[in-house]
């Protein structure tokens, strides 16, 4: 890329553009010179949509309340949802956050920003090494991935110049 280039585009030249949610994403880069964005890297986690009951998960048995107590529920809680759904989100958050890593190390991008739900976003986020989460240049917590690309380009124009 010329210095030229970088500075006609702003610097946005450089920016990887991920646009996820729970189960699929893309990330583009700006096309110099022309309008829209190219696709350069794509995940997709179809176990992320299915139904848990379709992967083998039951719903949590009943009991009945024992004295002094409310819950009436066997399910127990720790916090953290154990689900296959949740595993294969999950996977999928780590996968893209690999990817992202390699892209930036490669000189692929020297920037980041983060289109998604806070939720994809965050475990984005926390799976990115260290060094590379200060390439993170912005967020923005929507799921625009079944947006048409016209549109959805229009909406990267206007996080890029910043509307």
């Amino acid at each position: 890329m010329t210095a030229s280039a970088t500075t006609i585009e702003g610097g946005h030249a450089s920016r990887l553009f991920l646009v996820a949610n729970g189960s699929h994403g893309k990330a583009y880069l700006k096309r110099l010179g022309e309008t829209g964005y190219d696709a350069v890297l794509a995940w997709d986690a179809p176990d992320a949509r299915r139904k848990d009951a379709e992967q083998g998960e039951d719903r949590p048995g009943r009991t009945f309340p024992t004295a002094g107590s409310a819950t009436r529920s066997a399910m127990e809680y720790d916090g953290k949802d154990d689900s296959p759904k949740e595993h294969a989100k999950r996977d999928l958050a780590k996968r893209m956050a690999e990817d992202i890593a390699a892209a930036l190390r490669a000189g692929t991008a020297q920037s980041l920003a983060i289109v998604a739900p806070a939720p994809v976003a965050h475990a984005v986020i926390d799976h990115l090494p260290h060094e590379h989460r200060r390439a993170l240049a912005g967020e923005e917590h929507h799921d625009l991935t079944a947006l048409p690309l016209a549109t959805l380009f229009e909406r990267l124009d206007a996080l890029r110049h910043g509307v």
